[in-house]
């Protein structure tokens, strides 16, 4: 498709093109590189946060650890691990505890509920002061804190997300817990334990204060056993206990698949509670703006594109105009206009081609007068000098008288002889135009193979095929005879056997092909090819001065190189010649199947009588 497009349009889309791809691939690189530049910074930006909530995290228990460390060494706290701590005084050590675990409450700021438990009972909680009423606690739960707290007795441990020690059964509240040994004086023995059960909510506060740092980011703190303790916004279980997975298997930063969609990852172990911090973000949540940033790089990828489309047209008009001027005069001098020059004064390649041009056109024309001309002239005079090779216009009146003679005698059978012999004469001298109709070519060749045939008697027979529409079509004079001349003497008069000439004469649409086909000696391949290759010479060809060569030579002359003669031989079977020579073409009456009839040629009298008058019943 892109053949039937002239030079400029091709130029100018190449270009194009070029400066199309050269742009999406500087828009395409320079989105990847914005993108992953906006996506490094943003996951540092999550680890930076995730860390700052560990931090926050830490100063929130290390604070509530140094209070519950120094209630566990309060002698208030030491005396009421004892049975009947609150009984020798009327209440007055109670009213003590409540007020120095209301200034705990007040000084962790949150709502908060403390517990004393001794190895067999709850001995005080503030859960007294609420409206709900303390109830006795089974040795399964105390198992579980004890359990929790283990040999760490010098120490707050944080057991995570738990039941409530006092929630009633259809409510299930949970606290985060933390549970403190409560030492004797001496510090040999354990008295108790304090518990101090915080609201989830307290942590929670710690997420919202990062919220808004990503649209779509999932924050949430979970405990040692994987229970969520905050989360912002709610998050699914199953989705939480693959990311805990994930991360309990070394990776603290990862992208997460989950129901068909990715997910950026970043978590934080916390050393003292043994929890982990969590903020999760859809992967296009890194960079919302990322489809705006890659709209606005391609509308300037295209707009540049554009105008870079514009400024190249232009370009290559500039340049392809002295081209296109040249191509228009190119085809003017394709249509035979040698006088046409393109201007141009051009220091450049194109100039350069232009002089060039010009200066071709010169010297053709140049060569046109004097060579083409003269190369005409040649021709002329070559074809005259090859037509004018017979001239027997002596022999012709001297074959006349003796005909005379005959009749007089009347030697009628030699007097036709004679007059066949005559009419060979009269042929090559009566015309002096190149060209003759086919059928007075075939009447010349009649007469000779008539000769030939009275010379040889039943050692020749021949035969001529044609069709009638042919054979007005004009041809070169004598391009038959040496080849039928040629196919007697070379041929048949060899084999010392009877030979057959057969001439057949075909139209083949625009190419009327003659063939001369003898059954005689025939040649060999040597032969064969000696007489194609060797360079035509007509001192060399016989007696008549006119060959197979020198027929070749006029019709190559005439018609272009297209045409001419073709052999074909086999030792022992004969040859066959082809001429091939083009037709005009025209409608003919006649079908084409339809013989022709030859006239005997004669000669006439003074009176312009016929002498004799006959068919040659043989062609």
């Amino acid at each position: 498709m892109t053949k039937h497009l002239s030079f400029q349009m091709k130029l100018t889309l190449v270009f194009i093109v070029a400066a199309m791809i050269e742009g999406a691939i500087i828009g395409s690189l320079s989105f990847s590189h914005s993108k992953a530049i906006v996506v490094k910074n943003k996951k540092q930006e999550m680890s930076d946060t995730i860390n700052r909530i560990d931090i926050n995290i830490n100063v929130k228990v290390r604070y509530i650890m140094e209070i519950l460390d120094n209630a566990s060494e309060s002698q208030l706290v030491q005396n009421a691990c004892i049975p009947g701590w609150d009984q020798e005084d009327g209440g007055v050590t109670r009213a003590y505890l409540d007020d120095y675990c209301k200034s705990i409450i007040r000084s962790v700021g949150e709502d908060i509920d403390i517990s004393i438990i001794n190895a067999s009972q709850v001995m005080y909680t503030t859960v007294g002061l609420k409206e709900s009423v303390p109830k006795a606690v089974s040795e399964q739960v105390l198992g579980t804190y004890y359990s929790a707290m283990g040999s760490r007795n010098n120490k707050a441990v944080w057991t995570g997300i738990m039941p409530k020690l006092f929630s009633q059964p259809e409510e299930e509240d949970q606290a985060v817990t933390v549970i403190r040994a409560v030492p004797s004086g001496d510090g040999e023995k354990n008295l108790g334990i304090v518990i101090m059960e915080l609201d989830p909510d307290m942590f929670s506060n710690l997420l919202l204060g990062n919220q808004g740092l990503f649209q779509y980011q999932y924050l949430f703190i979970a405990d040692q056993k994987g229970h969520v303790i905050c989360s912002n916004p709610k998050v699914n279980n199953q989705w939480q206990d693959e990311i805990d997975q994930r991360f309990k298997g070394g990776n603290r930063r990862f992208e997460l698949e989950w129901n068909g969609k990715q997910y950026y990852v970043c978590g934080q172990y916390n050393g003292i509670t043994g929890w982990r911090s969590y903020s999760v973000i859809p992967i296009e949540g890194l960079f919302p703006q990322a489809r705006a940033l890659n709209s606005s790089i391609w509308l300037v990828v295209l707009g540049s594109a554009f105008g870079s489309a514009v400024v190249i047209a232009l370009l290559v008009y500039a340049m392809a105009r002295p081209i296109k001027r040249l191509s228009m005069a190119m085809g003017q001098v394709q249509k035979g206009d040698f006088a046409v020059r393109v201007p141009g004064n051009r220091k450049d390649e194109i100039g350069k081609l232009t002089e060039s041009f010009n200066y071709m056109l010169d010297e053709i024309n140049t060569l046109i007068k004097q060579v083409y001309q003269e190369k005409i002239a040649q021709k002329n005079a070559e074809i005259q000098a090859l037509q004018a090779q017979i001239n027997p216009h002596f022999l012709y009146n001297t074959l006349d008288s003796v005909n005379w003679m005959l009749i007089d005698r009347e030697e009628y059978d030699i007097s036709d002889i004679v007059i066949s012999l005559g009419e060979l004469m009269r042929y090559s001298i009566e015309d002096e135009n190149a060209f003759v109709p086919l059928k007075r070519e075939v009447e010349y060749v009649l007469c000779y193979l008539k000769i030939q045939k009275n010379r040889l008697e039943d050692r020749l027979e021949y035969s001529v095929e044609s069709q009638e529409s042919l054979m007005e079509e004009k041809v070169p004079k004598l391009i038959l005879q040496p080849i039928i001349e040629n196919a007697i003497t070379h041929g048949i008069e060899p084999r010392n056997k009877k030979g057959t000439v057969r001439i057949c004469i075909e139209d083949q649409g625009e190419t009327m092909v003659i063939s001369v086909e003898d059954n005689g000696i025939g040649m060999t391949e040597d032969q064969l090819k000696h007489l194609k290759d060797e360079v035509p010479d007509t001192e060399k060809e016989g007696h008549t001065g006119i060959g197979l060569r020198n027929v070749d030579r006029r019709i190559r002359l005439h018609y272009g190189e297209q045409y001419g003669v073709s052999i074909e031989s086999q030792y022992g079977k004969g040859t066959l010649v082809r001429l091939r020579i083009p037709k005009p073409p025209r409608e003919s009456s006649l079908s084409p199947g339809d013989k022709f009839t030859l006239r005997q040629p004669q000669f006439t009298d003074e009176k312009g009588e016929g002498l004799k008058d006959e068919t040659d019943d043989r062609g």
